[in-house]
């Protein structure tokens, strides 16, 4: 089997993302970021402004626990992050390579 290694292109034009896209693990580190998948939302002064799950697990496409976007709501109407219950911010994915925690 081989292994694509793909560009942050490749993944902008995937995705149609016109966002930055990176593959630097100090980000993750910075942010405490020590499993996937998790969200990080970093706001304009490059403030840490929400680090969570996407959703309550791994394959839930509940509106109603959508953390990702409802951070993502709160920083383009600049409101204060919301405090969310624990299934938004307790990682339940796969632990990241070389992680201590």
């Amino acid at each position: 089997m081989s292994t694509r290694n793909y560009t942050p292109k490749d993944i902008q034009e995937k995705y149609d993302l016109s966002i930055p896209v990176y593959f630097d693990t100090t980000i993750a580190i910075n942010c405490g970021v020590y499993s996937t998948p998790q969200a990080v939302i970093i706001d304009a002064n490059h403030k840490l402004f929400y680090r969570g799950n996407y959703n309550k697990t791994r394959y839930c496409a509940d509106k109603n626990t959508e953390f990702a976007r409802m951070a993502l709501d709160s920083l383009v109407q600049g409101h204060l992050v919301q405090h969310f219950n624990p299934l938004a911010v307790k990682a339940y994915g796969c632990s990241l390579p070389n992680c201590n925690k």
